[in-house]
């Protein structure tokens, strides 16, 4: 809450914000601001979504570098075909197509990263950038009602389901519509910055996998393989679902989601889902994560887990463990409480790393 009226502050000041302090409100939307909490029946928002719309309208009323000419096509580079869904520049966009060039990023995004095992993950589009853009025209939406001065043969914004009209005609962008897109930019951006922060651990090495050389803490059986079945099937539906997609479909379906499964059958009604790998496949050097990290719940159960919709990056939940795993759209990573962000090629070297180094005390 200290957000929100932090943000209605500046709103009311209309000051303009200096680029550090924008930053600064960011980060405080992406690690205070849990995403996944139910939606008041009253508001049929969260706080998550009360300081997006604050975010969005600051940024509608602050002015951004070349923000008029911004060339999204510029911005994706190679990756424009596959992600433009319109021609129109975004300070021009309507409420459809930002909400379909968001979901498009959200489709693309594990396409638009790279692993290198020196540097971890990167990206060629500057996602920070790309989503301040269309928050700021989010912003312009979010700030006004508006209605039409002549009849339309056919009244294409309410068949679509994107506003709601009041008894003398205004419209205003439908609370749900602002979930949908609130839901799915918090996503994109928290698992961005989680990816963008990773540092690199590297104590289990292919060379000590190839020699059977394995450490006793993080070698694997087959009881491991049969006991994590569930959470495997768990796992791996949540890695074929696109960024942001579990955390949408929970507010759609608030009063009814209670299963991952619900999710990837709702974008997939043909899903068939994955098996489980062998065990001797399971314990070769790079395992994908979500075949291999169910089996790692098992060897260290007291290390939790987060879900997008379950408070993945959200400081409150990290901070109140030594270490907790993170598991968003197939990508997996370990936070310490301070907030530090690993990855590793082979997770096993995560899971060493729990055992090998003492926690710094929060300083946030």
């Amino acid at each position: 809450m200290a957000l929100v009226v932090e943000l209605a502050a500046l709103i009311r000041a209309a000051a303009p914000l200096p680029p550090d302090s924008l930053a600064a409100l960011l980060e405080q939307w992406l690690t205070t601001c849990d995403r996944a909490e139910a939606v008041d029946a009253l508001t049929k928002y969260n706080e998550m979504h009360v300081a997006g719309l604050g975010l969005c309208v600051l940024l509608h009323g602050n002015a951004l570098p070349c923000y008029e000419e911004y060339s999204l096509a510029a911005a994706l580079g190679a990756h424009a075909a596959q992600v433009l869904t319109s021609d129109e520049a975004p300070s021009r966009m309507s409420w459809l197509q930002l909400a379909n060039t968001l979901t498009a990023l959200q489709l693309h995004f594990g396409a638009s990263f790279v692993w290198s095992p020196e540097s971890g993950h990167d990206t060629d589009i500057d996602y920070a950038q790309v989503l301040l853009v269309l928050l700021k025209r989010a912003g312009y939406w979010l700030s006004r009602q508006w209605r039409h001065t002549v009849e339309e043969p056919v009244d294409t914004e309410t068949l679509q389901g994107l506003v709601d009209l009041d008894k003398e005609g205004w419209r205003c962008v439908r609370p749900s519509c602002v979930v949908q897109l609130l839901d799915g930019a918090h996503a994109l951006l928290g698992l961005t910055r989680l990816l963008m922060k990773a540092q690199v651990v590297a104590l289990h090495s292919r060379a000590a996998a190839e020699a059977d050389e394995t450490e006793e803490a993080i070698r694997l059986y087959n009881h491991h393989r049969e006991a994590s079945i569930d959470d495997f099937y768990e796992m791996s539906m949540v890695a074929d679902c696109m960024v942001g997609a579990v955390t949408q479909y929970k507010h759609k379906f608030q009063f009814l989601f209670h299963s991952i499964s619900q999710v990837v059958y709702y974008h997939f009604p043909t899903y068939e889902r994955q098996r489980q790998q062998p065990q001797a496949f399971l314990e070769e050097y790079a395992a994908p994560h979500a075949n291999l990290l169910p089996l790692l719940l098992q060897v260290n159960p007291d290390i939790p887990l987060f879900y997008e919709h379950t408070g993945a990056g959200l400081r409150s939940a990290y901070a109140a463990h030594a270490f907790s795993w993170v598991f968003m759209s197939g990508y997996v990573l370990l936070l310490d409480r301070a907030g530090e962000v690993f990855c590793a090629e082979d997770l096993r070297s995560l899971l060493l790393l729990t055992g090998r180094v003492q926690t710094p005390t929060p300083n946030t």
